[in-house]
């Protein structure tokens, strides 16, 4: 297990270009913790600003619940998160 510590623009650098659909993450920002798999990542603009939102599903839902995570809107509110790559190491951020 790696454990990093990141600044706001790093951690989301991270999320960019090391999570992967279906890999697992657990995410905590501002009062929210979410847990479960990336089921997709968008990577759109949206109104002409570049875009980055995660799709979750949402692990200990009896309904299958996801949820959309629009991480340029959050970024200021991420705590820290756990990679938990599908091929590799669980790495441990935290955002300073």
């Amino acid at each position: 297990m790696k454990d990093l510590e990141l600044t706001t623009e790093e951690a989301v650098n991270y999320l960019k270009e090391h999570v992967k659909i279906h890999d697992r993450i657990e995410i905590s920002y501002n009062r929210i913790f979410a847990e479960g798999e990336v089921l997709n990542m968008d990577f759109s603009k949206y109104f002409d600003k570049p875009g980055f939102k995660m799709l979750v599903l949402l692990d200990e839902s009896d309904l299958g619940a996801t949820v959309e995570i629009d991480v340029y809107e959050v970024q200021e509110d991420i705590i820290e998160f756990i990679h938990y790559p599908k091929n590799g190491e669980e790495v441990v951020v935290s955002v300073l």
